[in-house]
């Protein structure tokens, strides 16, 4: 790895947070807490055609997380649980 502060390696973000995502299949799964409860969950399927930079967008958007941009850099709204 270089110094060059345009090298950012194989990690190199393109576009912006909220940016486009892509499409996905859902498959509804069953995960097992510690304790041994189910917990209900859902297994995203973006294929071959998708980064996982769209992937992770996709699923951003899906939780209701909002991006913007000012001066002091990017920020993101996450809703919380009431």
């Amino acid at each position: 790895m270089t110094n060059d502060p345009d090298n950012h390696g194989p990690y190199h973000r393109t576009g912006e947070p909220g940016g486009p995502g892509c499409a996905v299949r859902e498959l509804s799964i069953t995960l097992k807490a510690q304790d041994g409860s189910a917990i209900p969950a859902y297994l995203l399927d973006a294929g071959d055609a998708a980064t996982e930079l769209e992937l992770l967008r996709t699923v951003a958007s899906g939780m209701g997380i909002r991006w913007g941009h000012d001066d002091l850099g990017w920020w993101a709204v996450v809703p919380r649980e009431t």
